[in-house]
């Protein structure tokens, strides 16, 4: 801003003349604006409509919690976490980009090591993983819990009901409940018996 001594008023190229009292002042413009609806951010905007809709899926099944979990103490909500790490994953055109992407739970707990997934004969899932050394962070008594979002409808997240096997057992048989040829996108990590802290979900395809 500068203070001009002629009376002018309104203005001149990149430059605004105005009074304020007896004194003239002037101030500069920008020449050009952003379009705040650019392809580019109409796309922004859908995409985080999308995550929204799915976090929303997860509060219905109480899958937040984990989030909240990880949250408290950092000044940042659980919604505000699962955001940052998932909003990429989802497109503007309503669906999940990647499923291996997708993060559904967070936590201080160890994920499975070696965690495989092998189906048979009426779509019975054999799920096995490394038993290891009983941790603080790795306990064998953590409950085994396992998400699947069906591609034809894979904004319901499901629990699949399993025999309630633990990280100590090293395995867990269930059967899918799918159309056939329909992809299940598994999600499996472990829970404290008290449910007061999760392991991260590691993600297994089913085709």
């Amino acid at each position: 801003m500068a203070i001009v001594d002629e009376n002018i008023r309104g203005r001149i190229g990149n430059s605004v003349f105005y009074r304020v009292g007896p004194a003239t002042r002037v101030r500069s413009v920008t020449s050009s604006y952003t379009d705040a609806n650019t392809t580019r951010q109409q796309e922004s905007r859908s995409r985080l409509r999308v995550a929204v809709r799915f976090y929303q899926r997860l509060v219905e099944v109480e899958l937040q919690k984990p989030w909240f979990l990880v949250a408290q103490g950092s000044g940042k909500s659980g919604y505000n976490l699962f955001m940052k790490l998932n909003m990429m994953v989802f497109k503007p055109n309503g669906r999940i980009g990647d499923f291996a992407r997708l993060q559904l739970t967070i936590g201080r707990l160890q994920k499975a090591n070696h965690l495989v997934a092998c189906v048979g004969e009426q779509d019975m899932v054999s799920l096995t993983w490394e038993r290891g050394e009983s941790l603080p962070s790795a306990g064998e008594g953590d409950e085994l819990v396992v998400v699947v979002l069906y591609a034809d409808r894979s904004f319901s997240p499901e629990y699949i009901k399993t025999g309630g096997e633990t990280r100590g057992t090293g395995g867990a048989t269930f059967r899918l409940q799918r159309k056939r040829g329909t992809t299940a996108h598994l999600y499996c990590f472990f829970r404290e018996k008290n449910g007061k802290a999760y392991s991260p979900s590691q993600y297994v395809e089913i085709v």
